[in-house]
This record gives structure tokens, C-alpha cells and sequence, in this order.
């Protein structure tokens, strides 16, 4: 009687503790169904931040889920709107977002110098913002930067330091096809850095064409001279270009080497082929490089050995 005692007692005991883990469990997945998960879907969709950089908070929506959404840091979103923790956000609340790509028209400005700062095509910012003729942009105003780059921009930078002649942007198309047939009698150019091509020259999509290749590179990689010739010009006219190289061969050949990161050679030097020029960023992850033949941009693939 008392060993069946004190087995009652025992089971009484355990089945008071296996029903409090019981609950315990529960409770934790009773606090796991109030928990918001991300909505993954939201990362296939493209959320673009509008031009005035305006949005409205929609039902259930955190910092965070914004933050996601429009490819943003959570802190400028904490700041630009002066919330305070909890940063708690209400349905149909406005929030101002930075659009990394606004640009404000300041006083001087036209579609050229604004096209060169930024190393972006002008037709690109004319069909972006659906501006209209005579172009005429007002200070104060605020226009969209197209995301993709034009390298074709080098063009400016070669007229006002290779042949002294006045910047000038033009919409008239290049003739890319004799840039794919070899130059006879051409020097044996080098690679001038060791890396996979993510970019190549040529058409890329309908009436656009690249004018060099992107290389892709690990920080700090040296990049080298194609050919002996001279320092043409060094320096980081153009925002988005990067810090770039140009360098002047015989019989009218021309290397240039953009979104370099330390220069090794000064503007005006004598070099020779495989001397180092510079060396590759930490943050691009790549270089890129054009060679050209009187003034046209020639397919870099064809000559490099």
C-alpha cells in the first residue's frame, strides 16, 4: 500500500511536470505565430524610391520591411524622419526615403556637364525623366541619374586632353563594326591586369555598345601598361569613372584604365610596357579598360596577348 502510495505520488508528480513543459511549448508557439516574417517575395519585385522620395506606410509595415523593399539603410530611414524608438509606424503614415540617384540641378547646369559628372548616356537622362526639347533644366529642380554607366564618356576627357580640342557631347552613332576587324601591322599589346572579363565589348542591347571590357579584379591587383608610351592624363574628372589613366602609343593608339584606385605614374611620364600603372580598388571589385585607334574604340580582346 505504501510502495503503490508513492507511486501515485510520482506519476502525480510527473504528470504535473510533463503538462507544465506541455504548456511552456505551447505558449512559445503561441508567441512565435504573433511574430511578422518577411515576406520574401518582396526582394524578386523592383520598388523603386520616387523621384520626390515619398512613400506610404502600408498595414503591418516596419523600418525594416521598408528597408528591404526599397534597397535602403534602416538608420537614414530612422533619421530623415526623426522617429523614436519603438520607431513604431501607423497605415497610410508618410515617410521620405533618400533616392541615391536624385540629382539637384544647381546654378550652370546643362545635360553635357551633368552626363560627364556622372559617366551616364544624355539620351539615358532625356528618356529617364521624359524631359523635353530645348532641355532646358531649372535650378532647384530635381532629375533621376540613370543607373548604368557609359564609358563612351571617355570620348570627353581624350578631345580636351589628347587633342586639345572642347568637349562636346554627340548622339551621332560610332561605327562598331570596323572596330571588330584587326588593325594591320598592330603592336603586341599585353593584358593589363590578370582577371575575368564580366563585360564584354560591343552591342549589348538594342542600339547600345560598350566601348572597352570590365575586368574583374581582387583589391589591391597592379594593373600594367598594354604598351610603352606616355602618361597622358591622370585624374577623376567624372564621378561615377573613377580615377583614370590615359596613355599615349605610337601611330595612333591610346590605352585607358578607369575605377583604378592608387596611381603609380604621374601625368607626363615615359613608361614602358609592363610597368606598373596602378592598382585595382577594394570597393569596385573591377577595372575597366578601352583601347583605342585613331580616336575609335577597337575590341581590346583582338589585341591583347
Amino acid at each position: 500500500m505504501k510502495f503503490l502510495f508513492i507511486f501515485v505520488s510520482l506519476f502525480s508528480f510527473l504528470g504535473c511536470k510533463a503538462s507544465n513543459v506541455i504548456n511552456n511549448v505551447k505558449q512559445d508557439f503561441a508567441l512565435e505565430k504573433n511574430v511578422t516574417v518577411f515576406d520574401k517575395s518582396d526582394l524578386r519585385k523592383q520598388f523603386q524610391v520616387p523621384l520626390n522620395g515619398m512613400i506610404i506606410v502600408k498595414e503591418k509595415d516596419t523600418i525594416y520591411t521598408i528597408a528591404n523593399r526599397y534597397k535602403v539603410i534602416p538608420t537614414d530611414i530612422i533619421q530623415d524622419n526623426n522617429l523614436i524608438e519603438p520607431y513604431d509606424l501607423k497605415a497610410n503614415q508618410i515617410l521620405f526615403l533618400r533616392n541615391k540617384n536624385v540629382y539637384v540641378i544647381k546654378q550652370g547646369d546643362n545635360l553635357e556637364k551633368i552626363s560627364l559628372r556622372f559617366a551616364v548616356n544624355k539620351d539615358d537622362i532625356v528618356n529617364l525623366n521624359k524631359l523635353r526639347e530645348p532641355y532646358e533644366l531649372i535650378v532647384g529642380n530635381k532629375i533621376l541619374i540613370p543607373k548604368n554607366r557609359d564609358y563612351s564618356v571617355v570620348d570627353l576627357i581624350i578631345d580636351k586632353n589628347i587633342y586639345n580640342e572642347d568637349p562636346k557631347i554627340t548622339t551621332t552613332p560610332k561605327n562598331y563594326k570596323t572596330s571588330l576587324n584587326k588593325v594591320k601591322n598592330s603592336p603586341e599589346f599585353i593584358w593589363p591586369a590578370k582577371g575575368d572579363i564580366i563585360k564584354n565589348f560591343g552591342k549589348f542591347g538594342k542600339g547600345q555598345y560598350y566601348d572597352g571590357i570590365d575586368i574583374k579584379t581582387s583589391a589591391n591587383t597592379p594593373i600594367y601598361s598594354v604598351l610603352e608610351g606616355t602618361v597622358a592624363f591622370t585624374g577623376s574628372e567624372i564621378k561615377k569613372f573613377g580615377n583614370l589613366i590615359l596613355i599615349k602609343h605610337k601611330n595612333g593608339w591610346l590605352s585607358a584604365y578607369s575605377n583604378v584606385s592608387k596611381f603609380n605614374v604621374s601625368q607626363g611620364a615615359v613608361i614602358k610596357k609592363g610597368d606598373i600603372i596602378a592598382f585595382s580598388s577594394d570597393q569596385e571589385g573591377f577595372f575597366h579598360f578601352q583601347l583605342r585607334h585613331n580616336r575609335n574604340p577597337v575590341n581590346p580582346i583582338i589585341y591583347l596577348n
